[in-house]
C-alpha cells in the first residue's frame, strides 16, 4: 500500500509541473431572493482578488456570468443594497465543467442606517431557512474531498458530531444512538427508501454503498435533531438531498473508471431555443463486469443505478421537473466446501436480488408577489428477491430451498406554499398524502430432505399516511427569532394520530455568537410488513402506535475566526410508544434487518438518549482545512417488562478527527493536489445474550436471556479506524481530469461479523472480520 501511495504521488506531482498555460473557466448562475424567489436584478457578483476585477450584474431574469475566472480554488462575494452581504469561498472552477452557483439573498431585517455590509459565508447555515439547530449544509465537494467520504454522502455525515457507522461495511447513519431506521431520506422534498446497494441486509435503513452518484447532487441539508415542521415520520434525523439541474448553456459530459465502479454522466440544453435541460448519470459495477473471470465463490457484489432530473422552465406556468433515482443489485453465495466448514452457516448458497426507484414530477410557480407554490406527484418503492437451499455433505444433494419476495411501494402527492408576509414573517404551509402498500411471498420446505417448498407467508397490505404541516419564522428583534409550527400525522391503518408541536428561539449575541434553544416532537410509523405480521391468522400488531420522540436541544455555535467555527449541542431525548416484546426484550429500536421480522409487538417500551456534540471545523482557507468532533452520549430504552437495557447502538462516543491540505501545482497553478487523513475512534456495538445450553442442544446459535443475563449488556471493543484520500486534479484548456486513491480502515481494524456454533468446540464463538475498502478512480469531464 505505501508503494502505491508513493508513485501515485510521484507520478502526480512530474503531471502538475509538466503544464505551464494559464487556463480559466466561466463560472455563471442565479441570484434569487431567498423568500418568494423573485430576480434580484442589480445585485453584483465579484470575484475576489481578481487583478483586473472581475464582476458582474444581475439582469432582470436574475443570472449573471463571469467569464475568464482562473482554475483553483476561487471565492466570490454577493452583495445588494438591502441584503445581507454573501461570501461564498473556495469554490472548486476546473476546466472540465462551467461552475453554476445559484445563489439566495436574504432580506436584512434591520433598518437602513444600520446596515453594516459584512459578508456572511453560505456554508454556515443550512439551505432551510427555518431550522435552527442540530443542522448542517452537506456540500458535494466535501463529499468528494473528505477521506472515509468513498463519495458517499451516509458516510461522509459520519465525521459530524453525533453521527455513528455501525461498521465499516455499512454506510448506515446512527444519529445519537438511534438505529439508522429512524432516518428520514428525502430527495428534492419526497420520502423516498434508504437509496442505498445492499440496504436493508446487514443493519435495517442502511447498505454497503450508496446508489447516488455525486455527478447528479446538489448542496444539501442534514438534521440530528429538532428538525422543522414539514419533516415528519422520522425518529432521529433527517437527510434532505436535492439534485441539480444539468447546464442551460453547454452540453458536458464525464466518463469514470474505478475499482467499485464504472460511471457516465451528461448534462446540457435540450436546444438553444429554450432553457430546458436535462442531467443523468449511470453507474455499473466493476466487479460485474469481471465477475467470469473471478473464482465462484468470490461473493461478488452486482450493482447498477441510474439517476437524472429534467428541467422545463415556462413563461407563464412556473417550473415543471421531472427526476429520479433507479438501483439493481444481486449476490450469489456458494456454499462453503464441506472440508473447510466449522458451521452449519457454511452448507448455505444463495442468490439474491434487489431494486430501488423513486421519480416525482414537481412543479413550482409564483403565486403572488409574496408567495410560491411547490407540488410535487411521486411514486417509489423496493424489494427483493432471495433463494437459498443447504448443500450436504454429499456436496451434491440440497434440500431445505426457501423461497421469497418482498415488495413495498408509496405514491405520494404533496404541495406546500413559501409566504413571504414581511421581513420579519416568513411561512412554510403545506401537506402530504401517501398511499402505502405492500406484497410479501415466502415459500420454505420442511426439514426432511428433497421435499418441495410450501407457501408459509402469502400477504398483501396497504394504509394511508396523511400529514399535515405549518411553520412560521418570526424576525422579533435583530437579535431574537422564532420559529413555531406544527406537524399533524394520521395513520389510516389503525387511526393513530400525532400532533407534534414544533418550537425554537434563537439569539444572535452578536456577529460571530448565536445561542439556540429548540424542542420538537416527532412520530414515525414502522415499516408496513411489521402491521400484518400473521399469528395464526391474527394481526396482533395492526394496532401499534405510532413511535413518537421528544428532542430537547441547546446549541452554542460561534466563529472563533473568520474560517475557524465551534459547535456545541447538549441534547435530551425521550421516547414513548416503542415497539417491544409482550414478554420478551426485541424491539424496533434494535432490529439488524426486517426481511423476515415476524415478532408478536406491543407499544408499551419507552426510550431515552441525551448527551452533548462538540465540533470544531476549521473552513477550507490557503489550502488548509480540518475537522474535530466529539459526542458523548447514553442510549437505552425499557421494555414492557420493566427492565432498561442498552440499545444495541449505544456506542457512548464518538471522536473523529480529520485534517487535511490542498497544494495549487504547475508553472501557472494550474492543478490541484489534494491530500487528507481521518480517524474515527467509536465505542463499540452492543451483543444479544446468548442462550449457551440451549445453543448446544441446538447445535446453532440460540439467542435468550438466561441467568440474569440481559441483552445488549456487553459492548464489543472500540474500533478505531483509520482512512485518507489522496486525489489529483489536472486542467487542460479543454478538459479536467481527476485521479485519486481512497481507502477505508488503512488501519485495517477488526470488526465484530456474527455470532456463529462452531461444530468442533461445540460452543458458540464470535466471528470477527476485516473490511479494507480501497478504490483507485480515474475521471475525466469535458
Amino acid at each position: 500500500m505505501k508503494k502505491i501511495v508513493i508513485t501515485l504521488i510521484g507520478s502526480i506531482l512530474l503531471c502538475g509541473l509538466s503544464f505551464s498555460q494559464s487556463i480559466t473557466q466561466t463560472v455563471k448562475g442565479t441570484v434569487l431572493e431567498k423568500a418568494t424567489g423573485t430576480p434580484v436584478v442589480g445585485a453584483n457578483v465579484v470575484l475576489l482578488n481578481s487583478q483586473p476585477l472581475i464582476g458582474a450584474m444581475v439582469d432582470f431574469d436574475g443570472n449573471f456570468i463571469l467569464e475568464n475566472v482562473p482554475v483553483g480554488r476561487q471565492s466570490f462575494q454577493v452583495s445588494m443594497l438591502g441584503y445581507e452581504t454573501i461570501l461564498i469561498s473556495d469554490i472548486l472552477v476546473s476546466s472540465g465543467k462551467q461552475v453554476v452557483l445559484n445563489i439566495e439573498l436574504q432580506e436584512e431585517a434591520t433598518q437602513l442606517d444600520e446596515i453594516v455590509l459584512t459578508p456572511r459565508r453560505q456554508k454556515e447555515k443550512p439551505i432551510n431557512r427555518l431550522a435552527s439547530v442540530s443542522s448542517r449544509q452537506f456540500s458535494v465537494e466535501e463529499n468528494q474531498r473528505f477521506a472515509g467520504g468513498l463519495d458517499d454522502p451516509a458516510r461522509l455525515v459520519s465525521s459530524f458530531s453525533g453521527v455513528a457507522s455501525p461498521s465499516t461495511k455499512s454506510n448506515g447513519i446512527s444519529i445519537r444512538g438511534n438505529a439508522p431506521s429512524g432516518l428520514l431520506w428525502r430527495i428534492e422534498g419526497v420520502e423516498i427508501p434508504s437509496p442505498n446497494h445492499f440496504a436493508d441486509l446487514d443493519i435495517a435503513g442502511a447498505g454497503a454503498l450508496t446508489a447516488l452518484s455525486n455527478n447528479v447532487l446538489g448542496n444539501s441539508d442534514f438534521y440530528t435533531g429538532a428538525f422543522p415542521a414539514e419533516y415528519g415520520n422520522a425518529i432521529s434525523g433527517v437527510f434532505d438531498i436535492n439534485l441539480r439541474s444539468g447546464n442551460s448553456t453547454e452540453r458536458e459530459y464525464s466518463i469514470q473508471a474505478g475499482i467499485l465502479g464504472l460511471d457516465f454522466a451528461s448534462e446540457g440544453p435540450f436546444s438553444k431555443n429554450n432553457d430546458a435541460t436535462y442531467l443523468f448519470n449511470y453507474r455499473y459495477s466493476t466487479l460485474a463486469l469481471i465477475g467470469s473471470f473471478l473464482p465462484d465463490d468470490a461473493g461478488i457484489l452486482k450493482y447498477q443505478d441510474l439517476s437524472y432530473k429534467i428541467k422545463l422552465p415556462t413563461e407563464k406556468m412556473g417550473t415543471f421537473s421531472l427526476w429520479g433515482i433507479g438501483a439493481y443489485d444481486s449476490i450469489d453465495a456458494e456454499a462453503v466446501p464441506i472440508e473447510e466448514r466449522v458451521s452449519e452457516d457454511d452448507g448455505w448458497e444463495s442468490k439474491l436480488s434487489q431494486y430501488l426507484f423513486a421519480s416525482g414530477l414537481n412543479h413550482k410557480i409564483r403565486v403572488n408577489d409574496v408567495s410560491n407554490l411547490n407540488s410535487t406527484l411521486s411514486v417509489s418503492g423496493n424489494g427483493m428477491s432471495f433463494k437459498e437451499k443447504y448443500v450436504d455433505d454429499s456436496n451434491t444433494l440440497t434440500f431445505l430451498p426457501s423461497d421469497t419476495k418482498k415488495n413495498l411501494y408509496k405514491l405520494t402527492l404533496q404541495s406546500h406554499v413559501n409566504s413571504y408576509f414581511s421581513e420579519k414573517h416568513y411561512n412554510r404551509t403545506g401537506f402530504y398524502v401517501n398511499y402505502l402498500g405492500y406484497d410479501l411471498d415466502v415459500n420454505s420446505a420442511s426439514d426432511e430432505q428433497n421435499t418441495p417448498p410450501i407457501n408459509i407467508v402469502k400477504e398483501k397490505g396497504n394504509s394511508m399516511l396523511y400529514q399535515l404541516f405549518s411553520q412560521s419564522r418570526f424576525q422579533l428583534s435583530n437579535k431574537f427569532q422564532l420559529n413555531a409550527g406544527f406537524h399533524l400525522q394520521y395513520f389510516n391503518l389503525n387511526k393513530d394520530i400525532s400532533l407534534e408541536p414544533r418550537v425554537s428561539v434563537k439569539y444572535e449575541i452578536n456577529e460571530k455568537q448565536s445561542l439556540a434553544l429548540a424542542y420538537g416532537l416527532h412520530s414515525r410509523t414502522e415499516s408496513l410488513p411489521i402491521y400484518f405480521v400473521n399469528d395464526n391468522g391474527n394481526q396482533p400488531n395492526k394496532d401499534l402506535k405510532l413511535m413518537k420522540s421528544n428532542h430537547f436541544v441547546l446549541s452554542y455555535n460561534t466563529m472563533l475566526t473568520d474560517n475557524l467555527k465551534l459547535s456545541i449541542e447538549p441534547y435530551y431525548q425521550y421516547l414513548t410508544n416503542v415497539p417491544v416484546e409482550e414478554d420478551g426484550f426485541k424491539t424496533t429500536l434494535n432490529i439488524q434487518n426486517n426481511l423476515y421480522f415476524a415478532e408478536t409487538l406491543v407499544s408499551t417500551g419507552t426510550g431515552r438518549n441525551f448527551g452533548i456534540d462538540l465540533s470544531l471545523e476549521q473552513y477550507l482557507n490557503k489550502g488548509f482545512y480540518y475537522l474535530f468532533s466529539a459526542s458523548v452520549f447514553d442510549s437505552k430504552y425499557t421494555g414492557n417488562d420493566g427492565i432498561e437495557r442498552n440499545t444495541r447502538l449505544n456506542k457512548n462516543y464518538v471522536f473523529n478527527a480529520l485534517v487535511g491540505k490542498e497544494w495549487q501545482v504547475g508553472k501557472s497553478k494550474n492543478n490541484l493536489l489534494n491530500a487528507n487523513i481521518r480517524l474515527n475512534y467509536l465505542g463499540g456495538n452492543r451483543l444479544v445474550a446468548i442462550d449457551e445450553q440451549e445453543s448446544i442442544a441446538m447445535q446453532e446459535v440460540v439467542y435468550g436471556e438466561t441467568n440474569g443475563n440481559l441483552s445488549y449488556s456487553e459492548k464489543l471493543p472500540d474500533t478505531p479506524i483509520t482512512s485518507f484520500t489522496v486525489s489529483f486534479r489536472k486542467n487542460k484548456p479543454k478538459h479536467s481530469s481527476v485521479w485519486s486513491l481512497q481507502v477505508i480502515n488503512s488501519s485495517q481494524t477488526e470488526e465484530f461479523d456474527n455470532h456463529y456454533f462452531n461444530l468442533n468446540t461445540n460452543r458458540v464463538e464470535k466471528e470477527f472480520s476485516t473490511t479494507v475498502i480501497p478504490n483507485i478512480n480515474y475521471k475525466i469531464e469535458f
